[in-house]
């Protein structure tokens, strides 16, 4: 395993376009900076593989579009930057060692070690919000994001028999992607429901003020619809089978259908991935837009905790774009918390109106693609919500009708939310349904309390942690 130091000035965990720009930003002014990412390569998920797809299927950065191309000149900056950059990483623990100082727990080629920055920023991106209904647990049923990387890290794509489900943009943009790969799907089920006239009227404004991004899509949709069968307002999804899926049913327009496949990718949006930062003891809030948690931070990516920022999607689902963006500002501003810099630099009139016209269209896509309700609230009781204790929508329900006020308290009757995946696929779910049942918000019920470990780490790991040295401590 390759020795670094114990100390850095800032450490930026995750290799997303947030993550890279503030590195850039901060190794051009000479910080000591470090970026510790789980994958093998920069780039997150949105520019996941972009490298080895370039070299190795070049014929395939066409299907995936101009902007995922764009990764790559930001991963070459990056190389270029001087920042330092661990990848293959796993951060299991954010806490403080002595007084103010903060650690960042961390497992490199199996070896566990701490690390010791003045400043962190999370820049953990997203994941695709859950989407329970009867049969998601089935061999053959997953999600369109994972059906995606697939794509990129190893060039797999499905056959013309797969269905696709939910709503949200990437559900288009991957369709389209299979096109330009050469299959066809044989249908989407869109769940969305439709839209209201104030979705409309704001389309309107944000075709003025995106019309690159607004034009885009809807070529996006519009050749989807040319070739694909599209079904709307669908409700009553469920995905049939004994070993594995072999069919999938819905109703749409009054009437119920069933389709062969051996294969449905599913989709219902993505929300900030939040584990580090709630390990990490920082006040989140509930978006009742969204259905989803977030750190609570200010303009500048500040957080209830000193000197840990939180960027880009994972401090409120925005898109590449705004995470760029938000990467340099968010450095200039943590030079000056290191007192690196006599002020912040300012934003330019340019990219403060870049920024803005990338959030109205991210408020229209919030608006256009809403979280459904048959995914946030399954109606059916036999519906599993945590795959890993094969809990269901009725025992959560059960527990709540009995007293059991969060899901917290939730986990000594049904251990709901103690499996491998600590929480990640039912957190949302399980907040829901318990706020349904008390007839309160979800924030007053509240999340599940994360705390460290949050990736696997074994008794061993833990007892071989190296001390820290008393003169890297003291800066001697």
């Amino acid at each position: 395993m390759t020795e670094y130091s114990q100390d850095c000035q800032v450490a930026i965990v995750g290799a997303g376009p947030a993550g890279l720009a503030a590195a850039c930003v901060l190794a051009d002014k000479g910080v000591d900076v470090v970026v510790l990412d789980e994958q093998g390569a920069p780039g997150g998920q949105v520019f996941r593989a972009v490298e080895a797809v370039s070299a190795a299927r070049p014929e395939d950065m066409a299907v995936l579009g101009s902007s995922f191309a764009g990764g790559i000149a930001l991963i070459k900056r990056f190389r270029a930057s001087g920042a330092g950059y661990r990848p293959g990483v796993s951060v299991w623990e954010i806490t403080s060692a002595q007084e103010s100082e903060l650690a960042i727990g961390l497992v490199e080629d199996g070896v566990a070690q701490m690390l010791y920055p003045r400043h962190i920023i999370l820049a953990t991106g997203a994941m695709e919000r859950p989407t329970p209904f009867p049969g998601w647990t089935l061999p053959g049923v997953m999600t369109v994001g994972a059906a995606q990387t697939l794509f990129k890290a190893s060039g797999l794509i499905p056959d013309s028999s797969v269905v696709l489900a939910g709503t949200g943009p990437l559900l288009y943009l991957y369709a389209n992607q299979l096109l330009g790969a050469g299959v066809t799907p044989q249908a989407i089920l869109d769940t969305r429901p439709p839209s209201s006239w104030a979705t409309r009227m704001l389309a309107l404004g944000v075709l003025a003020a995106c019309p690159g991004a607004m034009i885009q899509g809807l070529r996006w949709m519009r050749e989807v619809k040319r070739q694909v069968p599209v079904v709307t307002d669908v409700t009553s999804l469920e995905a049939h089978g004994t070993e594995q899926l072999s069919s999938v049913s819905y109703r749409a327009a009054g009437r119920s259908y069933d389709l062969k496949t051996e294969l449905l990718l599913a989709h219902d949006g993505v929300i900030p991935n939040t584990w580090l930062s709630m390990s990490a003891g920082i006040e989140h809030r509930f978006d009742p837009v969204q259905r989803c948690w977030s750190p609570q931070t200010c303009g500048a990516g500040m957080t209830s905790r000193d000197a840990i920022s939180v960027m880009g999607d994972a401090a409120g689902v925005a898109g590449a774009q705004v995470a760029l963006l938000q990467g340099e500002r968010i450095a200039h501003e943590v030079l000056g918390q290191l007192n690196l810099a006599r002020k912040p630099k300012p934003v330019s009139i340019g990219k403060s109106w870049a920024l803005c016209r990338q959030r109205w269209l991210r408020r229209f896509l919030n608006q256009r693609f809403p979280p459904n309700a048959q995914f946030q609230l399954p109606p059916d009781d036999d519906t599993i919500v945590c795959r890993c204790e094969e809990v269901t929508a009725g025992e959560i329900r059960q527990v709540a009708a009995r007293g059991c006020m969060g899901p917290n308290q939730g986990k000594a009757f049904t251990r709901c939310g103690m499996g491998p995946c600590m929480g990640r696929k039912c957190a949302v779910t399980v907040s829901e349904l318990m706020a349904q049942v008390h007839q309160l918000p979800v924030s007053a019920v509240g999340h599940y309390r994360i705390r460290p470990p949050i990736r696997p780490i074994t008794v061993g790991q833990l007892a071989d942690i190296p001390l820290r040295s008393s003169t890297t401590a003291t800066g001697g």
